[in-house]
């Protein structure tokens, strides 16, 4: 998942480019992936890294709805206050 996909390149690019590309390449090994998913219908819209904040325009191709999206809000909270439930044994026959 957090796999980023390499293609076969058909053109040439300069050296510059190629470095900068490694280099991201590199500093994206680390992260992970998480996925946003449209508020409306659920259909998968992008696919950003951990590190990414602030607000992107997407596009959702199921319910061709355009809309901005806070990158904050769509991401996973950790949970600071668990609730420990007691457990009820099962009743076995």
């Amino acid at each position: 998942m957090s796999k980023v996909r390499t293609y076969r390149q058909i053109k040439t690019i300069p050296s510059q480019v190629s470095h900068k590309l490694r280099a991201s390449k590199e500093e994206a090994a680390q992260l992970t992936m998480r996925d946003i998913n449209c508020p409306y219908c659920g259909y998968l819209v992008e696919r950003v890294f951990s590190d990414a904040t602030g607000h992107k325009m997407v596009y959702c191709k199921k319910c061709k709805a355009e809309y901005p999206i806070n990158l904050g809000y769509f991401r996973r909270m950790k949970r600071r206050h668990t609730i420990i439930h007691q457990r009820r044994e099962r009743q076995h026959r």
